[in-house]
This record gives structure tokens, sequence and C-alpha cells, in this order.
């Protein structure tokens, strides 16, 4: 082998070893590989809610907003148009990250915001707050038709009833977890038209903590079934506080009682 040879073959064997050293840390040279903060927001939504019931596209009729300011929208199974308004409080461009989580970091103080679209052609909005500086309730402005409102059940589940006692749809009995997947006390209340979760950390409580109202509409749920026992029953008959006022309850038929049991027993 001459001189010019061994210099060509020692950079050879130079530029291989090189080759072999890139290819066995692709990581390291891809990026940083640092998940982004709609990332790490997905990953811990996703470890709460699963990932099993999250569709890969709406419900038709159903949009999400390109930003945390705009409105979630839904059609009804009657036709009718509902939205819902996040408790964001800056304008933050949605990200989709994990299976289909569509997440708005930092939309409101301490507290990052995300919809997911559900295989019961629900929609599921939610709150993850990050640390004890995160407000303890998060209001959603809920659009509804005219002369429709919003009833809070003893399941502590809300309806949207219409003005001539049709069921619209409603909020699934609420729920909220820590970061350890512990059950952290959560319920709703009702201001006129918007729907309010209370979150009731602690000192002890891990955070990040994740909350989520889900809507869903009786479509979702296949045909009613009959009446329901208890305060659903009582209010078609004119029940009591807490339930289905007497006022609504008068225009709601068996059918409709048997929709509102079926989502929210």
């Amino acid at each position: 082998m001459n001189h010019r040879q061994r210099i060509a073959g020692s950079i050879v064997a130079t530029l291989s070893a090189a080759a072999l050293a890139l290819g066995s840390a692709p990581a390291a040279f891809a990026g940083d590989g640092a998940p982004s903060p709609a990332e790490r927001t997905a990953a811990v939504i996703e470890k709460a809610t699963g990932t099993t019931d999250i569709a890969p596209a709406p419900a038709p009729g159903t949009t999400i907003p390109q930003r945390s300011t705009g409105d979630a929208k839904v059609t009804t199974a009657t036709g009718d148009a509902v939205s819902i308004a996040l408790p964001g409080t800056q304008k933050v461009t949605g990200t989709k990250a994990g299976k289909n989580t569509t997440v708005y970091p930092g939309a409101a103080k301490a507290t990052d915001l995300a919809i997911q679209p559900t295989t019961d052609g629900g929609i599921r909005a939610l709150a993850v707050l990050k640390d004890s500086a995160a407000p303890r309730e998060q209001r959603y402005d809920i659009g509804l038709p005219d002369g429709a409102r919003l009833v809070k059940l003893n399941t502590g589940a809300v309806a949207a009833i219409a003005k001539n006692g049709t069921f619209l749809g409603g909020f699934a009995t609420p729920w909220a977890k820590d970061a350890t997947g512990n059950p952290v006390p959560t319920s709703y209340r009702i201001d006129g038209n918007t729907l309010i979760q209370s979150v009731q950390t602690t000192d002890s409580t891990a955070f990040p903590v994740v909350a989520d109202p889900k809507w869903l509409h009786d479509a979702s749920k296949g045909t009613a079934m009959g009446l329901v026992s208890g305060c659903i029953g009582g209010a078609v008959a004119g029940g009591g506080v807490g339930c289905i006022p007497g006022a609504v309850g008068g225009g709601l038929g068996g059918a409709v009682a048997g929709v509102v049991g079926g989502l929210f027993d």
C-alpha cells in the first residue's frame, strides 16, 4: 500500500467511526428532545382522563376553538346550537398534542386549558391547575337557545333544558384528580347561564390538578328508557330543590326524563 492509499484509508476509517457514533445517539442530535408546554400538559391530562374515549375528530356539528378566547360549539340532537366559552383570560392559540387533546398553555393564571372530543359524541373541556396559585373556581359561560336554562340535578350534574321543556344535553357529574390520580372534591354551581366548577384543594394536594366539565347530549347515550326514580322522577311530577324545578318538569315528558337519567346516572 502506497502513501496515498494509507492516507485515504485512514480518512475513511475516521469518517466511518464518526458516522457510527452519530447513529448510536440520534436523540442528542435531532434536537434537545424536551417536550413542549402543550405536550407536557397533554400528558398530564391524558394520564387523568385516559385515552380510550378520546375521538380522532369532533362529532359532526362540534367545533373546537382555535384560541382560548373562542367558544367550543356543539349541535344537539334537537338541532339547537350550544356554545361553551373557556375560562381563559389570555388569548392563547391551541396546540394539538397527545392522542388528540387541544391545549391552550397558560390561558389563565397558573392554569392551562384544553379540550378533547370524545367517542360518545361529547366534548370535554379541561382545566389544569398547575400550582396553589391557580383559581379554585373556573367559570364556563354557556350559550343556550333563547329561553333555555341550566338546571342542577341531585347527582351533581347539570342539564340544559329548552324553554318548552326539551332536554338539550348537559354536563356530567364533575370530577377532579391530583397528580397522583387521587380524587379532589369538586362540584358545580350555576349563575344564570354560567357553569362554575369549584375544586377544593388543600395544603396537601399534589399539583397539577385536572378537572373537567364534560358535555353530553341524548344522541350520545342512545334512546330514552322511561322515567327514572328519585330526584329526576320527582321533578317530572313537580319535584323539589336541587332537581329540575316543577315549572320545567311540567313540560318534561317521560322520554326526556329517561334521557337525563341515562346521561347522568
